[in-house]
């Protein structure tokens, strides 16, 4: 629930961390073409933790207002594990098999996911109009993939990887609420990106890639966008977002990744979006803004005026 006094910091928050978001897809593959996938993940992250040190540095051992209080070191390895290695194994092996902006329209349904694990793991009950976001936001990526290729088996690998991405960060959404670890925000980045990024070097190692770094200055530029503001940036401002707002609701601006990623991919490389993108990229937004809209609350004395409706989330 966002208060009213902390609506415009909150805004400011999820719609930064949703450009950030937004334009990895655009980087990601643009740097795929020299970078193994899984070595671009682990090497990204690990340079997005490092980045935190120098600032954190007295903060990274102790929680947050607790002297005595242990990290809670099991906690952060699982948001890691989720938000990073999974997500992003996914990910970028995925987009090797799909489009960006496909890729940021097929992330930006975990809400989906988020609404319908709320209930059972954090008690946050999906009302009937959720429910039917939830139904008109499921026809969209349908149509965003293609009914016909459905019907054909022919969904592509690379859609069908993005998709578990997707789940995995629908999850670490869940956790990371669920957990309340008494951590700020960028503390919790640095941790959660560095147990990821262990986490994809292994499984780097495991799929016996070769590691690899960009060949050309640009894809160094790509790199490094991805690393920073991408990565560190992108992350720290979604934790802060997270913890200000509900699961349900913040989940729900994810929609504009791929907003933001087909208009950096369209202003940078000319690439337009196809019809069946566009149209199921709006019914997604349409269920997605009934899954997290709140219905207005009725005064409880008829002469009082009614609950500012942007006090609440």
């Amino acid at each position: 629930m966002v208060r009213s006094k902390s609506a415009s910091p909150y805004l400011a928050l999820v719609l930064l961390s949703t450009f950030l978001q937004g334009s990895s897809f655009i980087a990601t593959k643009a740097v795929l073409h020299d970078v193994q996938p899984m070595w671009l993940a682990a090497t990204r992250f690990f340079l997005a933790a490092l980045s935190l040190v120098p600032v954190l540095l007295p903060r990274l051992l102790r929680p947050r207002g607790a002297d005595n209080a242990p990290m809670p070191w099991f906690q952060l390895a699982i948001i890691g594990l989720l938000q990073t290695t999974g997500v992003m194994a996914f990910l970028n092996i995925g987009l090797t098999g799909t489009t960006a902006p496909m890729a940021a329209i097929l992330m930006a349904s975990n809400p989906l996911l988020v609404a319908l694990l709320a209930g059972i793991v954090l008690n946050e009950p999906v009302r009937r109009q959720a429910w039917a976001g939830l139904a008109l936001s499921f026809v969209g990526v349908v149509i965003c993939i293609g009914a016909g290729t459905i019907m054909h088996g022919a969904v592509g690998r690379g859609d069908v990887l993005v998709m578990l991405g997707s789940a995995c960060w629908a999850l670490a959404t869940i956790v990371s609420k669920r957990f309340n670890l008494p951590v700020d925000a960028w503390v919790l980045a640095f941790w959660q990106m560095l147990f990821g990024s262990l986490g994809l070097a292994v499984i780097a190692l495991l799929r016996g890639d070769a590691f690899s770094l960009p060949a050309s200055t640009t894809t160094w530029l790509y790199f490094l966008w991805l690393a920073i503001p991408a990565s560190t940036g992108a992350m720290g401002l979604w934790f802060a977002a997270l913890r200000i707002g509900g699961a349900v609701h913040t989940s729900g601006f994810l929609f504009l990744c791929p907003l933001f990623a087909a208009v950096i991919a369209f202003l940078l490389h000319g690439e337009l979006v196809s019809w069946n993108e566009i149209v199921g990229g709006v019914l997604i937004a349409i269920g997605i803004v009934l899954v997290t809209r709140r219905p207005r609350q009725l005064p409880a004395n008829p002469m009082e005026p009614p609950i500012n409706p942007g006090a609440t989330a």
